[in-house]
């Protein structure tokens, strides 16, 4: 369930949560009839509906509770940075501001912040995260906690019912991101037809931010700090981070701002668990070759890698599509036209190229 964090005036006409299809057209009928738009939240959800409602040629203003935007995936550094490129496409930010009631008689008129301030605005959009809705498993007696807790065979204390997607939480953590639930479904049909070796280890996170013109992506424990080796480099006039979160000499996060074209061979390091050590100098280069260290260490040859621009899903044509019976060593160019992203069902239109030959 979408959350809304408790706040005077949640009821008023023009609040709206975006949680499933039936939300975003309620929204996208409601703002053809306003002009400023008011997105409670600076996650990944919020800042790219807070951009497709400015496309919709409304005004915008972002508020999040925390100092700074997306606050799960970014350091202060790469935070600051980001927030200056997604102000240049036209939208207000506001940080560290808490909204303490919604404004407005019958249809909303704005918010009040915690300060006393008052930003005006005819529609409201409450991007605060989720909750899962653990109220079946509740009534029926089995163990919860923010989610429905399973063990690495996606079982719950009852061990004929398995649970897998948002409504999971696994060694205290509920994903909420789509390879998440892929994964924990796979695992949890497996055990169902009694393919019990088969077990659920985690997701490693990857999230892409879907905004034209900024590129942002996530990968693995990008926001660990302490005891870990963090390697870094900005270029603020060409709007480019990245940094690498090391661990034991293997690269265990990134966020990659402006660096699109490293998101595919930091990701298969990751996986990977590659030993980096030797290469803690060149980290920080911004022309590293990180497809000749991911080669090096695979001694494979490197197909085209490529993303699915709806869920950020990454085709690796060294590992094909078992799903789909795909082999190895399959490249994009050779799937069928059929085939499509086994995450989210995009068809291959919908990717864009990631590594070059």
């Amino acid at each position: 369930q979408a959350f809304v964090p408790p706040m005077e005036g949640a009821d008023k006409r023009g609040v709206f949560v975006l949680r499933a299809v039936d939300d975003a057209l309620a929204l996208r009928e409601y703002a053809s009839h306003a002009q400023h738009a008011i997105v409670i939240g600076g996650g990944l959800l919020g800042l790219e509906a807070a951009h497709s409602l400015g496309l919709l040629g409304l005004e915008v203003t972002v508020v999040e509770f925390f100092p700074r935007l997306l606050p799960r995936q970014l350091d202060a550094q790469g935070s600051a940075l980001f927030q200056e490129l997604f102000e240049r496409l036209g939208i207000e930010v506001h940080t560290g501001a808490a909204t303490t009631r919604i404004l407005g008689n019958a249809e909303v008129s704005g918010i009040e912040l915690a300060d006393g301030t008052i930003l005006a605005g005819d529609l409201i959009l409450v991007s605060a995260g989720m909750r899962s809705d653990v109220g079946l498993a509740q009534s029926a007696g089995l163990a919860v906690n923010r989610g429905i807790l399973v063990n690495e065979h996606m079982q719950t204390n009852a061990p004929h019912i398995h649970a897998a997607g948002d409504c999971a939480e696994f060694n205290g953590t509920i994903y909420g991101i789509i390879p998440a639930a892929i994964e924990q479904a796979r695992v949890a049909a497996l055990q169902m037809m009694g393919q019990e070796s088969e077990l659920y280890g985690g997701t490693m996170p990857l999230t892409t931010l879907k905004v034209a013109g900024i590129d942002l992506t996530c990968i693995g424990e990008a926001n660990l700090e302490e005891g870990y080796q963090l390697y870094r480099f900005e270029d603020k006039d060409k709007g480019f981070y990245r940094k690498l979160v090391v661990r034991a000499s293997r690269i265990v996060g990134s966020v990659l701002l402006g660096d699109k074209a490293n998101v595919a061979p930091i990701s298969r390091l990751i996986r990977g668990q590659v030993d980096v050590s030797g290469y803690e100098e060149h980290l920080v280069d911004p022309e590293f070759d990180f497809r000749a260290l991911v080669d090096a260490a695979t001694a494979a040859p490197q197909l085209a890698h490529y993303e699915c621009t709806i869920c950020g899903y990454i085709y690796d044509p060294n590992q094909g599509d078992s799903e789909a019976g795909v082999g190895p060593n399959t490249p994009f160019e050779g799937l069928a036209e059929g085939w499509t992203c086994p995450m989210c069902g995009a068809v291959k239109e919908m990717f864009t190229r990631l590594i070059a030959d």
